[in-house]
């Protein structure tokens, strides 16, 4: 795995192309795998939009029963929000809910830190401080958890509210806020998407095709995406989305796959390429298909080097060994394997060929070792 791993840290993105059956979204997760990496997995495909993978209003419940919109993280966003957040661990969480619970059996009396102004701390539905002031001036006020949060890890108070300090001292002081280095400092996190050529690239990934650029990940390369008016105080992304320089992308696809001109320039030069060949795959053989791996090889070998020749194909329609793994259910039958499956594949292969059948007759022969001698192959 290493060569593979080397090309992903140096360029953040790479996407691994090659002939079906090659074991390219296998090979992406082993990658990931040696990397000891968080991973996400996701599909492309054509109804695949910005929403699904950065952010989108979704239709929610509200408590009248009434039906409204909220903001929400798409897959991607997601996965870069978690890849933060591990750098950041603190026991802030824990402990706030340990708090949440003591307010839940009785409220607390605190003053503001200036004017002296008592005031009590009930908790909200939403396990937000709600403060309620125990003079005749003073206006009740609800503190959320985000603002208590920002206000002991960075000293800034995002809302005007005299109530902020003394809650978040009495935090601090009560139940022992404090950080934590993070084990997770250098954790890797990788995002594989799969079939990443069958979705429209440039609509999914929206503005971001400038954050996900090698030469601008971490917050240099923030974009105010199209929800940003909508981001919540405190929020990570509230100044702009990023792509944290922890996130690595590696994507799959056909080369053959009639969607690929869906892939524009301007996206390409922003991913490493890699080609997976048939001969670089052949270990998925090993353990699952043993009895029959010798025999399997000649027939691929062959059956690739007819396709290969074959005016109108290429090496692009070869086929992939992940094909041959499906022996184990026939028990060694390749007839089956060619009945089943490699007929089917190829049949599509030569959709529109004026000369469809001979071709498949031909290609069918090869798979057999009626065209070429074992001795043709070793050569």
């Amino acid at each position: 795995m290493e060569k593979y791993i080397a090309l992903l840290r140096a360029n953040k993105n790479l996407i691994l192309t090659g002939a079906p059956g090659t074991g390219k979204t296998y090979l992406a997760k082993q990658i990931a795998k040696a990397m000891n990496a968080e991973t996400e997995f996701v599909q492309f495909h054509p109804s695949y939009d910005y929403t699904d993978f950065v952010e989108g209003l979704r239709p929610c419940k509200k408590d009248d029963s009434d039906i409204g919109f909220e903001l929400k993280d798409g897959v991607f966003k997601n996965f870069c929000r978690q890849a933060i957040e591990s750098k950041k661990i603190n026991n802030f969480d824990e402990q706030y809910e340990k708090f949440i619970d003591d307010l839940t059996e009785n409220s607390i009396e605190l003053e503001t830190p200036k004017l002296k102004k008592k005031f009590k701390v009930e908790i909200s539905s939403k396990n937000n401080c709600v403060v309620i002031p125990l003079t005749d001036i003073g206006t009740r006020m609800t503190v959320t958890k985000t603002i208590i949060k920002s206000y002991i890890f960075s000293g800034k108070i995002l809302d005007w509210k005299p109530y902020t300090v003394p809650i978040g001292n009495y935090l601090k002081k009560n139940y022992h806020i404090k950080d934590i280095k993070s084990e997770n400092e250098h954790k890797d996190f990788v995002i594989i998407i799969d079939e990443i050529n069958r979705a429209e690239i440039s609509k999914v990934f929206g503005e971001l095709f400038f954050s996900i650029d090698p030469g601008y990940r971490g917050t240099q390369g923030r974009v105010k995406t199209q929800y940003f008016n909508l981001q919540e105080e405190g929020d990570v992304f509230k100044e702009g989305f990023y792509v944290p320089d922890n996130v690595y992308i590696i994507g799959t696809m056909n080369d053959i796959d009639r969607s690929v001109e869906s892939f524009d320039f301007a996206m390409r030069r922003r991913f490493a390429w890699k080609e997976i060949q048939v001969k670089d795959r052949i270990e998925m053989w090993d353990g699952i298909i043993d009895n029959w791996k010798d025999e399997a090889h000649i027939r691929m070998d062959v059956l690739n080097k007819k396709i290969a020749a074959t005016q109108g194909l290429g090496s692009a329609f070869c086929i992939g060994p992940a094909y041959f793994l499906k022996l184990k259910l026939y028990n060694g039958d390749f007839q089956q394997l060619w009945d089943n499956h490699l007929e089917g594949v190829i049949s599509e292969y030569l959709r529109g060929f004026p000369n469809k059948e001979e071709t498949l007759e031909e290609l069918k022969s090869a798979y057999n070792n009626q065209m070429i001698s074992e001795q043709d192959v070793e050569n």
